[in-house]
């Protein structure tokens, strides 16, 4: 019994750790993290719009990152950064973000990811150039949790809040 609960344990850990991470997406050439939420009892109508709210929050201008916001489709792409404290220098981890929403449900895609820093300049990922990439991609890899994180319980602690102040 311990050895079945401690397998069910391992696996979910596993499941749920999968979409964060980067991988070489072998068509492309690119770097990606792509992982899919679930959201419970929410339409994918209302997941839309408060993660339109969400980006608005977290973002510095939703108007200069939002590149499509498509509610017909259910489809939002928008281009932004990662600020990135890297051996005590500041840059920004830059990516494209694709958000797919269903009922109860929502799909995010990271890619495009190049490291900017003032003294560096723009490295893309994918570049032989660019130094630390383990240390780069862990904390890319960090931010995107963290992001997913917070999305996913905007999404769920809004939802519950009565509208009617």
């Amino acid at each position: 019994m311990k050895k079945l609960l401690f397998l069910s344990l391992l696996l979910l850990a596993f499941s749920t750790t999968y979409g964060q991470s980067l991988v070489l997406d072998t068509i492309t050439g690119k770097y990606k993290s792509t992982g899919i939420v679930q959201v419970d009892s929410l339409k994918k109508d209302i997941i839309f719009s408060k993660t339109k709210e969400w980006i608005a929050l977290n973002y510095k201008s939703s108007k200069d990152v939002i590149q499509l916001s498509d509610k017909e489709n259910s489809k939002i792409i928008l281009k932004g950064a990662f600020l990135a404290n890297l051996f005590m220098k500041e840059g920004w981890i830059e990516h494209s973000l694709v958000f797919d929403f269903k009922d109860g449900k929502f799909r995010y895609s990271y890619s495009d990811f190049s490291y900017f820093s003032t003294g560096s300049g723009k490295m893309f990922f994918e570049s032989n150039s660019l130094g630390f990439k383990k240390k780069i991609f862990s904390t890319t890899e960090s931010n995107i949790a963290s992001s997913i994180e917070s999305l996913k319980k905007y999404l769920l602690d809004n939802s519950k809040k009565n509208s009617d102040w």
